[in-house]
């Protein structure tokens, strides 16, 4: 009898520990709290805590009408050679809980960057949510969301980021025969991009091409 006490008080340590190991930054109360304060689920901040070592706070939409859209999470992160297959791993199991995990704030190397998680099941809701313009070219938010329901039913792609003047997405199925419209297009909305970084409209194909990547900015 003794013998099999010691055994099953054995099986529970082990499954304790490895249940811990599962977990590299584990949850805290404080993270929980925070995101019952804001609707959002539990395992949203297991998740988060798979990869995230740092506070994680809660970032308000950038208008007051935001559409309905709940409060979101943020948290200092440096994606990196090493951690892209941890960040995209956590991008799609957040999605296929209903959130959407972007960048929020793009700081370039000077401090680390910022994402966010957002719940939702419509990745324009972050456009919407940072409230992002291009008030120098007298381009509202609406303007910017349409455009890219437009753009997105000729060149789909995945929103990566959105802060106040800019949008960053992922263009998942560009390629040689569609590039050099999109660029036009892209120029007309967003000079910048070209007179301020590729150049010209060539280069810019070329850098969609090579990157898959569009950083719209306005400023």
């Amino acid at each position: 009898m003794n013998r099999i006490l010691l055994s099953l008080s054995l099986a529970t340590v082990m499954c304790g520990c490895n249940a811990a190991e599962k977990q590299k930054y584990p949850s805290s109360k404080r993270d929980y709290a925070l995101a019952d304060a804001i609707h959002y689920d539990h395992t949203v901040i297991d998740a988060l805590r798979e990869t995230v070592p740092g506070s994680i706070s809660r970032l308000k939409p950038a208008v007051s009408d935001a559409g309905g859209l709940e409060d979101a999470l943020q948290f200092e992160y440096d994606v990196n050679a090493e951690n892209t297959n941890d960040y995209e791993q956590l991008k799609t199991s957040l999605k296929q809980k209903g959130y959407f995990l972007f960048k929020s704030e793009e700081n370039f190397g000077t401090t680390p960057d910022k994402f966010a998680v957002l719940k939702t099941k419509d990745q324009f809701d972050i456009v919407k949510f940072r409230a992002t313009s291009g008030l120098n070219y007298n381009i509202n938010n609406d303007s910017i969301m349409l455009k890219l329901q437009q753009w997105y039913k000729l060149q789909p792609f995945e929103i990566t980021g959105a802060d106040a003047d800019w949008v960053e997405v992922h263009l998942s199925k560009i390629d040689a025969a569609t590039a050099q419209a999109f660029a036009n297009e892209v120029y007309e909305f967003c000079p910048d991009l070209t007179e301020q970084g590729a150049e010209s409209v060539e280069n810019l194909a070329a850098e969609m091409l090579e990157t898959k990547r569009l950083f719209l900015w306005w400023d």
